[in-house]
């Protein structure tokens, strides 16, 4: 029987790895929280401002920028146009499509418009504004493209989401080869446990024939894990006496038949023939 083998270790040392590496990523997740969020925020990551009253002309990048007003634009209107060029004078198109979004925790942005760039050109920003000198609102361009190209190639986002990842496919890993390490290790268990009862049912058997030739039949029960009958022999040591039996014989029960109050075969009729029931009377 071989002996049974040690659990092994790496089990548990990968659930161990994968939750560090969870807690890493986590206490990286709130130590650059706010890193990540002033890629949102058009006040850390716009490339243009505009202002009322300002001559507002810019060279811009192709791509989809994201025009933000920092508050509310119901006072406001807004005209974006070439400044130079056959096409002065043009409106710059709008409508494109990107996943940039502007969000701050101490102030609101409303989105104007998204400008559709498709080659580097210079653009003219006029603003209206009804309230006048009391107009001033800051204006934002963000290339929302080139902002979430930043974010996702950013290392300390990659490092975050890295160890988080990671430590949540080790972790469980882990788990599923400890439980099955486990369940090997309780399979084994039983089955020795097994071998072993049978092994003392094979010792106590072979000492209670007191080492007797077995036969066929006996051999094959015991095989099988069954316990074969044996008829004892009891030992024939002759008297030491030659006038007197000393061996031990078996004593058989006396079997008691009928009953008293069975009922007598004599009756008036049919008497006794001698006159022992008068003596029995008598006494």
């Amino acid at each position: 029987m071989q002996p049974e083998q040690e659990a092994s270790p790496w089990p548990k040392r990968l659930m161990i790895s994968g939750l560090v590496l969870g807690l890493i990523g986590a206490g990286l997740f709130s130590y650059l929280l706010d890193d990540f969020n002033d890629y949102y925020d058009p006040r850390e990551t716009s490339d243009h401002t505009a202002l009322y009253g300002q001559q507002n002309r810019m060279e811009i990048e192709p791509g989809c920028w994201v025009v933000n007003l920092e508050g509310s634009d119901d006072d406001y209107t807004i005209k974006f146009l070439y400044a130079d060029g056959e096409d002065q004078e043009d409106r710059v198109p709008e409508g494109c499509s990107t996943d940039f979004q502007a969000m701050a925790a101490d102030t609101e942005f409303t989105e104007i418009t998204k400008l559709d760039i498709e080659k580097k050109t210079n653009i003219t920003i006029i603003i209206e504004c009804e309230q006048g000198e009391q107009c001033n609102n800051v204006l934002y361009l963000t290339n929302g493209d080139a902002v979430i190209l930043d974010m996702v190639t950013d290392q300390g986002l990659i490092t975050t989401l890295g160890a988080c990842c990671l430590g949540a496919f080790i972790f469980p890993l882990g788990w599923i080869l400890m439980t099955i390490n486990k369940n090997k290790s309780s399979s084994v268990t039983l089955m020795q446990d097994q071998v072993t009862d049978i092994m003392s049912q094979e010792e106590s058997f072979i000492k209670g024939t007191q080492k007797d030739i077995l036969t066929t039949d006996q051999v094959y029960k015991l095989v099988r894990g069954e316990t074969p009958n044996i008829e004892q022999n009891k030992p024939n040591v002759p008297s030491p006496f030659s006038n007197t039996d000393t061996r031990p014989t078996a004593v058989s029960k006396a079997k008691s038949t009928g009953s008293i109050y069975s009922a007598s075969a004599h009756t008036p009729e049919k008497p006794p023939e001698d006159e022992s029931w008068k003596n029995w009377d008598e006494s």
